[in-house]
C-alpha cells in the first residue's frame, strides 16, 4: 500500500493517495469512477483554496453568517438574490455599500467575494489604504504596469473602507486609473463610511472625485447600511450579561 500511495503522489494524485482505500469495489467501472471523483473533488477544493488565498481576504466571512437587517436599504430593482447569486458580476455591475462603521458592509462584501471565488471567479480584496500603498510602491519601482495587467485578469475587485484614511494625491490618481480600467469590464464592490459628498476629503481633488464617482455609479447599485454598530451591540450585550452574573 505504501508503494501504491507513493506512486499516486508522484503522479500528483494527492486526493487518491489519502482516500483510495475507502472506496468499495463493486465493479471496475464503478470503482474507477469513484476513484476519479475523489481526485476531482480534491483538486477542486485545492483550486478554491488557492483562489481564496490569492484574493487576499483579511478574514473569512460567509453569507450563511450574515444577518440581513431591516436597516439595510436596497435600491429599487436590486434584490438579495441578485447579489448572492453573483448576477451583478455577469452583468459587470458594481455594488457600493455605504453606512456607519460596524453595520455589516465589510462582512457582506467579503462574503459575496468569497462566494465568487467558490464559483470560479477571480477576485482581489483590498482596503483602500492597502491598495493605495501598493499602487504608490509599484509606481515608484516602475512595476505598476505589471500590477495593472494582473488586475485585468480579475473579475471582481473589492475596495474596503474607502473614507477611513485620506489618500496621497498620487495614490488618488492611481486609484482613479484602477477604477477607470474596470469600467464596463469587471465588477467592483466598494464599502465606505462616507456619502459621495465626502469622498473629496479622501481623494483630495474635486474634479478627480467627480470623474471617479461618475464612472463608478454608472453601472452600480448603492446599498445603504443604517442602524447601530453590530460590534457595539455585541459589546453591550456582553456587558449586560457580565453585570447579571
Amino acid at each position: 500500500m505504501a508503494d501504491i500511495e507513493q506512486m499516486m503522489r508522484t503522479l500528483k494524485l494527492g486526493g487518491l493517495a489519502k482516500d483510495w482505500r475507502e472506496v468499495e469495489y463493486h465493479d471496475t467501472e464503478q470503482y474507477v469512477t469513484d476513484l476519479l471523483q475523489i481526485e476531482l473533488h480534491e483538486r477542486e477544493v485545492n483550486r478554491i483554496n488557492r483562489m481564496v488565498k490569492t484574493a487576499g481576504f483579511h478574514v473569512i466571512k460567509t453569507l450563511d453568517d450574515f444577518v440581513w437587517k431591516p436597516e439595510i436599504e436596497l435600491p429599487a430593482g436590486l434584490t438579495r438574490e441578485y447579489m448572492e447569486d453573483l448576477d451583478f458580476i455577469n452583468a459587470k455591475e458594481n455594488l457600493i455599500f455605504m453606512g456607519a462603521v460596524g453595520t455589516g458592509k465589510t462582512h457582506l462584501a467579503t462574503a459575496i467575494a468569497l462566494k465568487a471565488c467558490q464559483e470560479r471567479h477571480k477576485v482581489r480584496f483590498f482596503t483602500a489604504a492597502s491598495l493605495a500603498n501598493i499602487l504608490l510602491e509599484r509606481n515608484n519601482k516602475g512595476t505598476l504596469n505589471g500590477f495593472m495587467t494582473s488586475l485585468k485578469k480579475v473579475e471582481l475587485i473589492v475596495i474596503d473602507e474607502l473614507g477611513f484614511v485620506p489618500l496621497h494625491k498620487d495614490a488618488a490618481q492611481l486609484m482613479f486609473q484602477v477604477i477607470s480600467e474596470c469600467y464596463e469590464r469587471k465588477s467592483i464592490i466598494i464599502t465606505s463610511n462616507l456619502e459621495f459628498s465626502g469622498w473629496n476629503t479622501v481623494l483630495g481633488d474635486n474634479r478627480l472625485t467627480a470623474a471617479l464617482i461618475d464612472r463608478l455609479v454608472h453601472h452600480s447599485h448603492i446599498v445603504i447600511f443604517s442602524g447601530e454598530s453590530y460590534r457595539l451591540q455585541q459589546s453591550m450585550k456582553r456587558q449586560k450579561t457580565a453585570r447579571k452574573k
